[in-house]
């Protein structure tokens, strides 16, 4: 009995491998797309036919190609991958696979496939990865006339560029992007910030409101002005007659 069932799993587990190796190969006009936060939880809908009973149920990644989890009616199966352990869980009886504590590594291309007594069938699942960016921070130093505003905000996911708002709306001759440079992003969390600064000339005493946004993160309005400075005229100081005698007296 007990070798049987050592052949039974050396099959199984060479049959995944060379399924594993295979699936690089397969294309698929359908994908079902499926949003999920950093964070948070997911599921993966692999089949809407909920009537029938699956014998077995595998999701694995496109590419690379790896086993994350899955089901077998009469078989054990192989361990999920390291990356996914702990964090799945299939159910046969939905046709589903829950994902939670989603990492931005998460995104990409999943396959399910499903085979019933007399038929299989696969389906490609597209997970998009999202992270909400912080509130960007506007800051704002402003020197003879020309002002330096910066927009700054992290720990979010895709990378996203700055969008600014600028009341009244000005034309190029008086502001331009000033830091356009890439994105920032943790070895940790993989997730990315973001700054941008712009150069606006003030010098003709404009009075801006300006705000910037990050993706669905928007700023606080700030104003931006820069004041002619009026030098100061030296002040004349006229004596009076007795002043004057007294300064003749003693001089």
């Amino acid at each position: 009995m007990t070798a049987d069932y050592g052949m039974c799993a050396c099959r199984l587990l060479r049959c995944v491998t060379l399924f594993l190796l295979s699936i690089q190969f397969i294309q698929s006009e359908d994908v079902t797309m499926v949003i999920g936060e950093v964070g948070g939880a997911v599921t993966l809908p692999c089949t809407s036919d909920v009537q029938r009973l699956p014998i077995h149920l595998y999701v694995q990644r496109y590419d690379p190609a790896e086993f994350i989890n899955g089901y077998h009616k009469t078989r054990d199966l192989p361990s999920p991958h390291p990356e996914y352990a702990n964090r799945t869980q299939v159910d046969h009886t939905q046709g589903t696979m829950k994902l939670w504590s989603i990492r931005p590594s998460d995104e990409g291309l999943y396959e399910c496939h499903i085979g019933y007594p007399t038929t299989n069938d696969d389906k490609n699942i597209h997970l998009n990865v999202t992270a909400n960016y912080s509130i960007p921070d506007v800051t704002v130093a402003c020197d003879n006339g020309i002002c330096l505003v910066t927009c700054s905000s992290d720990n979010g996911y895709p990378p996203r560029d700055v969008e600014w708002s600028l009341n009244p709306p000005l034309n190029q001759s008086h502001w331009r992007v000033v830091n356009s440079s890439g994105w920032g992003r943790d070895p940790v969390s993989m997730l990315f910030s973001v700054v941008r600064s712009i150069s606006v000339n003030c010098s003709s005493g404009l009075r801006l409101n300006l705000s910037c946004a990050v993706g669905a993160a928007l700023s606080q309005e700030r104003t931006v002005s820069a004041r002619k400075t009026r030098l100061r005229q030296p002040e004349v100081i006229k004596e009076g007659r007795e002043q004057q005698v007294q300064r003749k007296m003693y001089s």
